[in-house]
């Protein structure tokens, strides 16, 4: 799978809420940080994300940029009630995600 598969797979996998699918895309050594969380392994970003799972909700791909061993990821998180837009920057090192930042708009799409 290429890097840009990898990191729409990602997506794919969080939207749908499918932690335990995360894992196997995912570096031990994973670098993860966003506005709400920081992490500096793949174990702590999973235990995080079982204490509170992504809800599942649609997704709208906007822009993908592909440089090699780092993807840009930008889209739509589509829940019941609100959007938001997301920005993830994925980079990776023998062939799993080894560092996430995530970015987004808090002002909420109706």
């Amino acid at each position: 799978m290429s890097h840009r598969e990898q990191a729409l797979e990602f997506v794919r996998r969080f939207t749908a809420g499918d932690v335990d699918g995360l894992e196997p895309l995912l570096s031990e050594n994973l670098q993860l940080a966003g506005p709400y969380l920081q992490v500096e392994s793949r174990a702590a970003y999973l235990e995080a994300l079982r204490r509170e799972p992504p809800e599942p909700c649609g997704v709208r791909v906007l822009s993908i940029t592909d440089d090699g061993d780092t993807v840009a990821v930008f889209y739509e998180y589509e829940k019941r009630d609100m959007t938001l837009t997301i920005a993830l920057l994925f980079r990776f090192s023998e062939q799993r995600i080894s560092e996430i930042r995530l970015v987004f708009d808090g002002r909420e799409s109706a």
